[in-house]
């Protein structure tokens, strides 16, 4: 079947932008960062699941703080 429309391959996409992300100065890949971080965050705040997001991440946080505290007690400081 050879439909008009021809959409782009995802992985094509993929490394084009992490070859691009790649070209970036140290300084510009932490903006990048920070900006999708960003983003995330404010699609977080304006969500109507605001509560259950931020409770699932409070409880990944609780999760992960008693990891590090295990790895710790188990191979020191």
């Amino acid at each position: 079947m050879n439909l008009p429309w021809k959409f782009p391959d995802p992985q094509e996409l993929a490394r084009k932008r992490a070859e691009e992300f790649q070209r970036l100065t140290p300084d510009e890949r932490w903006r990048e960062m920070a900006a999708l971080m960003a983003f995330g965050w404010a699609m977080v705040r304006s969500s109507p699941h605001r509560d259950a997001i931020e409770k699932r991440m409070e409880e990944h946080e609780r999760q992960w703080r008693k990891i590090q505290k295990e790895i710790i007690v188990k191979h020191g400081s």
